[in-house]
């Protein structure tokens, strides 16, 4: 199979370069030092769970900064960064067959809806990557925690098309699962990112670190039962288990700094909008109050502005 990765950063990476240890055609669209760093010295993952490996241009695999020059794709994974979404979607179209899919394997609950609008409802499916990823530094990606993705149709229903994915991609390696609603999948992740990402932009914090006192946890559990009730507001009944579960720091993410934390510390833009800013839209919409959610957001939004210089 022909994958396009577009977005080829700590995820896109990370999928991208098990998909090409496998053997699959690959094309990485990336940019900047990244990208000089990958076609001079290939895209090399350093993994807890695979080990390490490095993936070099060749007939099967290709670096680029220029979607025209990927080609015709069975498969596009679209990796980029939430407020990328709707700048990429049109450029996606001249990669599609007519059997063609393309998958969101980004953060927040939009994004879907970005590229069905641009792409059509028919050619994408939604995804969640359950997966701690970074860019060490140009052409180096670091796989730290976990590594579950998701995949479903927008419509709920497991179809032959999911499953064989998942199939191919179990075979080289990924964590792959077929999701029976991706709607509930993609809320599922939103209550973890709604919670840690921007907290942990405020705190400077891991997440070990954000659970192992009493007082912020009640905090990211605020931030949690709030999605709860956003979800519920749009028919998604989340199960008390999961918000459970993220209350435990497991061992993996016991020093895991969240990639918007990151993405601050580097002075890149962050996906606030994306993960808290799409929860009060959907809020709003709804007539939810999301007192928690709006603290933080407007916390958030001003270090930007501090750190932008804007202010």
């Amino acid at each position: 199979m022909k994958f396009v990765v577009f977005g080829a950063g700590g995820v896109g990476g990370f999928y991208g370069g098990l998909l090409a240890r496998c053997g699959h055609e690959v094309v990485f669209i990336a940019r900047g030092k990244h990208l000089e760093a990958m076609k001079k010295n290939g895209l090399t993952v350093k993994s807890f769970k695979y080990g390490e490996w490095t993936v070099r241009e060749n007939e099967k695999i290709k670096f680029t900064d220029k979607p025209e020059e990927a080609g015709k794709a069975d498969v596009v994974l679209v990796c980029v960064k939430s407020y990328d979404t709707e700048k990429v979607a049109p450029l996606i179209k001249e990669m599609l067959k007519e059997n063609s899919v393309v998958i969101s394997v980004q953060n927040g609950i939009e994004n879907e809806e970005i590229l069905a609008e641009y792409l059509g409802k028919e050619k994408v499916l939604g995804a969640t990557a359950f997966v701690g990823t970074y860019v060490k530094e140009p052409g180096v990606v670091v796989h730290e925690a976990a590594g579950l993705l998701e995949i479903g149709e927008l419509s709920g229903k497991i179809s032959e098309r999911v499953e064989m994915l998942v199939e191919e991609m179990k075979k080289c390696g990924i964590e792959a699962r077929a999701s029976r609603d991706i709607r509930y999948t993609l809320w599922k992740k939103l209550v973890w990112n709604v919670a840690f990402n921007p907290y942990s932009v405020i705190t400077g914090a891991t997440v070990g670190e954000i659970l192992s006192l009493p007082e912020s946890r009640e905090i990211v559990k605020a931030l949690m039962e709030e999605c709860y009730k956003v979800a519920e507001a749009y028919g998604v009944k989340l199960n008390p288990s999961i918000m459970e579960k993220y209350l435990k720091s497991s061992p993996d993410l016991k020093d895991y700094k969240t990639s918007m934390l990151l993405d601050f510390e580097r002075g890149k833009p962050i996906e606030l909008e994306g993960i808290t800013g799409a929860l009060i839209r959907k809020a709003e919409k709804a007539g939810v109050e999301v007192p928690y959610n709006r603290c933080v957001y407007g916390t958030v939004k001003l270090m930007i502005a501090k750190r932008n210089g804007t202010i």
